[in-house]
């Protein structure tokens, strides 16, 4: 039953959704491996028109899910113009906007000036990019930094390099590690393009699951990387992905809602939860959702590439 055809019932919230702009003034272009045509420049416009329609939905606030920036910015201006750039557009309105991590800021930021930038302005300085949001009473949104261990981000010679660099080479032979090829099943995750949590990140994860479970919220978990393999290609996963997906089993959680593998996904886990994994807007123009809080469901309206999910509350919302 979607969201279309049900009964009619109060909508008590509704957000933004996208994943993966890749922002970058330049001329359209094909990615790699030449298969799909990128919209880089495009973004600009395609950012304009959602914020036209979540505006029109009474949007409370943007969940924007990693990949703001392409890693082409450095190439050809200074990376923060670029990312000013479209963050002006986001100015625009005043939603609060719950950015996250992505591999793309990370070809153009060091982690900690990344960190400090006007991307994450509303968090404390020492932040490491994970916070949470509570939207509306019974609901809380965790962001996740799925990089926050990744050699992407680092100064080549420090220690967070040297190990995260060592724990990949281990795990991925090849000369280029942004190459999964001989790698087989979820192993092909270990690629250079991926990161993990930290232990802090998992034990911050899991305490706050554990007080909205004792408190009766639901929670959304939001990350650049998909965490689930039905719902995205295996060399998309988080390095940690399991561990993970252990914390996540606290029956409070309704969906995990991620980026990263352009083609999108959707798969719905043991444990009930929904794994939605957004078409890239870089390669899927026009492609970005409404999300719909009502008294039983969360409910994910596509526009589009994105398709509809429709995700059953843990705990009924009072209006």
């Amino acid at each position: 039953m979607t969201y279309m055809n049900s009964p009619a019932m109060k909508t008590l919230l509704r957000f933004g959704l996208v994943a993966d702009l890749q922002y970058a003034n330049i001329e359209d272009a094909y990615n790699w491996n030449k298969t799909k045509k990128r919209y880089y420049r495009s973004a600009i416009g395609l950012l304009g028109k959602a914020m036209e329609d979540w505006k029109q939905n009474d949007a409370k606030f943007i969940l924007q899910l990693g990949d703001l920036v392409d890693g082409f910015c450095k190439r050809t201006e200074e990376p923060i113009d670029c990312l000013n750039r479209i963050l002006d557009i986001f100015d625009k309105e005043q939603w609060p906007t719950l950015n996250v991590v992505g591999n793309h800021e990370l070809y153009n930021f060091e982690k900690n000036s990344l960190y400090k930038s006007r991307l994450f302005k509303n968090l404390p300085p020492s932040n490491k990019a994970y916070y949470t949001l509570s939207p509306y009473q019974g609901l809380k949104v965790c962001v996740l930094n799925t990089y926050e261990i990744s050699v992407l981000g680092e100064l080549e010679g420090t220690s967070p390099y040297d190990k995260a660099q060592s724990f990949l080479a281990e795990r991925n032979p090849n000369k280029d590690t942004n190459d999964p090829s001989g790698l087989e099943s979820v192993d092909r995750r270990f690629v250079r393009f991926n990161g993990a949590v930290s232990k802090e990140q998992l034990e911050w994860l899991s305490k706050e699951l554990t007080l909205a479970t004792k408190e009766k919220e639901n929670v959304i978990v939001v990350g650049h990387n998909p965490i689930y393999l039905p719902a995205t290609d295996s060399a998309c996963l988080c390095w940690n992905y399991s561990e993970i997906l252990n914390i996540l089993s606290e029956n409070c959680v309704v969906c995990y809602i991620s980026g990263h593998d352009h083609d999108g996904g959707y798969s719905v886990d043991q444990n009930g939860i929904h794994h939605i994994t957004m078409p890239g807007a870089i390669e899927h123009p026009d492609s970005y959702a409404v999300g719909n809080l009502l008294e039983d469901s969360l409910v994910i309206q596509g526009r589009g590439d994105m398709f509809e999910v429709n995700c059953p509350l843990r705990f009924k919302l009072k209006c």
